[in-house]
């Protein structure tokens, strides 16, 4: 499914319903640009409309190659990154390029199960040239219950200033059949048997940045 139909949004106006989707959203992908680093080119999988890689440009990074299985939203990333290489592909299934960073933003949720998710970091691992980084940004619960149905309460407090409790209910029941939050310690082990050593650089709710070197 396109990222349109998923979330129910025209993506002309991507920009702005995202953040009413996601708290802290530009806080998130700042913290997530100023980790990836300085070292070759930038590899961002599901770059979507592009404005996680345009932020790690500013940090050094002099070309991006951004990845993604959704037509329309590489077109949207176009328009953001005119200079950039753009791949249109399920970045689990092919190899990937050469980077000196890959990073992720609000994507790599889309990964079911963590056979699958170890695979793919395993794959990241094999492009980053030595002492490249693995930025991810993304919803990554606490692995407690009772925290992580707080931290969703707040999600859901977020969307509640643009949208009715029942809007909101029917867009979390959507969003179910693609979307697979991994705990964040889940996550961590996961990259550390991958061969990273990952740290939590920013934490808002149920959101995290982690970066893995």
């Amino acid at each position: 499914m396109g990222v349109a139909a998923h979330l129910g949004i025209d993506l002309k106006r991507y920009d702005r319903r995202i953040r009413q989707f996601i708290p802290r959203y530009d806080e998130m992908l700042e913290a997530a640009a100023a980790a990836s680093g300085q070292r070759g080119p930038l590899l961002d999988l599901g770059v979507g409309s592009g404005a996680l890689a345009a932020r790690c440009l500013q940090h050094a990074h002099r070309r991006a190659i951004g990845m993604d299985g959704d037509a329309a939203m590489l077109a949207q990333a176009r328009q953001r990154l005119p200079a950039a290489r753009l791949v249109h592909a399920d970045f689990t299934r092919i190899r990937l390029p050469r980077a000196g960073a890959v990073v992720s933003a609000l994507a790599l949720h889309h990964v079911a199960g963590t056979r699958r998710k170890l695979a793919l970091y395993r794959a990241c691992r094999a492009a980053l040239a030595p002492g490249g980084v693995l930025v991810n940004a993304d919803c990554c619960p606490a692995e407690e219950p009772h925290i992580a149905e707080a931290q969703f309460a707040a999600w859901r407090a977020h969307m509640r200033r643009s949208f009715q409790p029942r809007q909101i209910a029917q867009m979390f029941a959507a969003w179910a059949a693609e979307d697979h939050y991994l705990p964040l310690a889940t996550e961590l082990r996961l990259l550390r048997r991958a061969g990273f050593v990952p740290e939590v650089v920013w934490r808002a709710g149920c959101f995290a940045v982690i970066a893995a070197r």
